[in-house]
């Protein structure tokens, strides 16, 4: 699962993907004419996996992890035409950095600070680009059936013809009520408007004591979107100190109850709908990202395709069902393990063994 970060000029990005991967990228290499984007794999803390850990001190702990790519700044008006458009596209979710600080040495390219607006504008310019495209394929298609009849190409302009109509009432893809075989046709659009949005306000130091009054004045409440604030300058120089105890110091001086990582990645995991289930093997333990709802056999996918294809029965038990019991072994001597189906829709914090023929 990956993340882009991007947004306007001078909102601290590259602060932010600092912050959230423990990087020590240059913030303002971008100034100097740096075109590749900062990339980084940031392994997530999950308690679960270390108490399965300590159970099974002998094996190698797997965790999920996010991959997480910092763009440079994109002008106001340009995402549709930005070198960076592709890697847009590529991310699962967009984590959009907003200037919400003052600070007359760094310059802005608008008249006033207002976080509100850049948000608004950003979902704008997302929105424009998805309408291109649509307008470009149909445009092909129109010629193309021209030529030829094709059911294929007229069911795709159909759909596309709807989410044109939507995108220029100025609705995100995000709330299209897409039908299954609708979603899988257009999936290869990677529509922007349609990714969730996690809208990460660089809040002024001044605002460190009321970062959740931020969050509430500016939360858009609308579909696949979330808004967090941060305070970047006061966080970079807290990644300084090497002792935590003197860290948390800092923190409490400035109003701040933890650090952006802490709530980050669970906001964002619950933005993208995302649970964990466990396996436990010969040589490792490790945890798997799945989409929430979703069934045994995708579960078993996202292990292996033959997992998936040669699937028998999943043999599961919850995390804490079998923290408690103390190993698998004492599980299944006490009856704890189900059997479960394909259609099985697995919970977080399953423990699964999945049983398969090749």
């Amino acid at each position: 699962m990956n993340f882009a970060l991007f947004g306007y000029p001078k909102a601290g990005k590259t602060t932010l993907f600092n912050i959230l991967t423990g990087a020590r990228a240059e913030v303002t290499a971008y100034e100097d004419g740096k075109r590749e984007p900062n990339e980084k794999v940031r392994p997530l803390p999950d308690a679960r996996l270390d108490a399965l850990g300590r159970i099974y001190p002998e094996r190698r702990k797997v965790p999920a992890a996010l991959d997480f790519v910092d763009l440079a700044g994109i002008s106001y008006g340009e995402v549709k035409t930005s070198l960076f458009l592709n890697a847009l596209r590529k991310a699962d979710g967009l984590v959009h950095v907003a200037r919400g600080f003052h600070n007359d040495q760094i310059p802005h390219a608008k008249p006033a600070i207002n976080p509100r607006d850049d948000i608004r504008t950003m979902e704008e310019e997302l929105l424009i680009a998805d309408l291109g495209s649509v307008e470009v394929r149909l445009e092909k298609l129109d010629k193309d059936l021209k030529k030829a009849k094709s059911p294929e190409g007229e069911t795709e302009r159909a759909v596309l013809a709807r989410l044109k109509a939507h995108l220029e009432e100025g609705r995100p893809l995000r709330e299209f009520p897409f039908h299954e075989a609708e979603e899988k046709l257009v999936r290869s659009f990677a529509f922007l408007s349609q990714k969730p949005i996690l809208h990460m306000i660089n809040a002024d130091e001044t605002d460190a004591g009321r970062i959740k009054a931020v969050e509430d004045s500016l939360a858009p409440g609308r579909k696949g979107t979330l808004v967090l604030a941060f305070c970047g300058r006061i966080e970079r120089e807290i990644l300084e100190i090497e002792d935590e105890s003197e860290k948390q110091v800092f923190l409490a001086e400035y109003g701040l109850t933890e650090m952006t990582p802490g709530r980050f990645f669970p906001a964002a995991l619950d933005l993208m709908e995302t649970i964990f289930f466990y396996t436990i093997g010969k040589d490792e333990v490790r945890a798997w990202p799945l989409k929430r709802h979703s069934p045994a056999l995708r579960a078993a996918g996202a292990i292996h395709t033959d997992i998936e294809k040669g699937f028998i029965r999943a043999e599961v038990v919850p995390c804490d069902v079998l923290l408690g019991l103390g190993s698998l072994h004492d599980a299944k001597e006490k009856g704890a393990i189900r059997l479960e189906g394909r259609e099985y829709v697995v919970q977080d914090g399953d423990v699964i063994y999945f049983r398969f023929s090749v």
